[in-house]
């Protein structure tokens, strides 16, 4: 009965339902983790040689020495075990029997609406993983094998912070002051990161503050105002009002906490891993999202289980943290 349903979620089918379904939005990763820096990762794990961190300059050898040998960056992490997103929606034996006087392109739509809400909540889980990890660490809800919650934790390393001499918001606050603290934060960022590519991630509370500076201010070449952003010189203070669900918390969790700044280069080292697969169908292939098909009997139906083990790989080097605000 479901054989005619299998053909649809072959790879190359399941590949051009997917480029069919139109573009997510997802901020942070789309922003810091960009197609460019996402990769399929051959092993089930990631060890510290994986992460792709910075490298540093060594010193020079005598002629006719040994050659140096590079030492591992150093980290707390040693290997990094990535959890699974599976979700899993149901085609019924009653839907599949209605579906089965439909054309082929009608059948399609359908299955292509399974395989949209699979691939949505699949991305934004990743996103919301991409969203904690700008902080230096993953804490996120994870369900055991015997149905109970738990923290899974992956933890980079703490960012450092800048001290900001005059909040943003006091009275009497300027420009030239804002200018000064940018300053601090790409004079911070310059010691650890070689990133040029800096973005300021800010809250609208702390876009309000820069729009309130802005129209006090003559020079409106050095300031800019615009819906989304602002911009001071060069520097780009964008809004970034994402957040994720806390099911331990029960409650939206923003990825820029209130009265703060998180300023990234994100052209250092940030990446996006998709680890092998824990998929026999699959052939354990690293795949950035797969669908299995699996036959149940009471009800009868045939479950659709999306399947990918991503992970966000942050350089803590290249973030700074601030609070701006009173």
């Amino acid at each position: 009965m479901w054989d005619f349903l299998k053909k649809f979620f072959v790879i190359e089918m399941l590949v051009n339902a997917l480029n069919r379904l139109p573009p997510m939005r997802t901020p942070i990763m789309d922003l810091i983790y960009p197609e460019s820096v996402r990769f399929n990762h051959p092993k089930d794990r990631l060890a510290h040689s994986d992460l792709g961190l910075p490298e540093k300059n060594i010193p020079l050898i005598t002629r006719g020495s040994k050659s140096y040998a590079v030492p591992l960056n150093e980290t707390e992490l040693k290997v990094i075990d990535p959890a699974n997103i599976t979700p899993s929606v149901s085609i019924g034996a009653h839907e599949a029997n209605e579906m089965r006087s439909l054309g082929l392109a009608q059948q399609q739509q359908l299955i292509d609406t399974k395989i949209n809400r699979l691939r949505t909540i699949a991305r934004k889980t990743t996103e919301a993983m991409c969203q904690q990890s700008i902080t230096g660490k993953i804490e996120y809800d994870i369900r055991t094998s015997d149905g109970t919650t738990d923290i899974y934790r992956v933890n980079f390393g703490k960012p450092r912070t800048v001290d900001i001499a005059k909040k943003w918001n006091e009275a009497g606050i300027t420009v030239a002051e804002v200018v000064a603290d940018i300053g601090k934060f790409l004079e911070s960022l310059q010691e650890t990161s070689d990133g040029t590519d800096i973005v300021f991630l800010c809250r609208t509370d702390v876009y309000s503050a820069l729009v309130k500076i802005a129209a006090g201010t003559k020079n409106s070449d050095l300031i800019k105002v615009f819906p989304d952003h602002v911009l001071i010189g060069n520097a780009k203070f964008i809004i970034c009002n994402a957040s994720h669900w806390n099911y331990k918390k029960k409650a939206n969790v923003n990825a820029v906490p209130e009265k703060q700044i998180i300023a990234i280069a994100r052209d250092d080292a940030f990446k996006l891993a998709y680890c092998a697969l824990d998929s026999f169908e699959a052939n354990h292939a690293a795949l950035p999202f797969f669908v299995k098909t699996v036959v149940s009997d009471d009800p009868e139906e045939l479950k659709l289980i999306a399947q990918l083990r991503p992970m966000p790989i942050p350089n803590v080097d290249a973030i700074r943290l601030a609070e701006v605000l009173v």
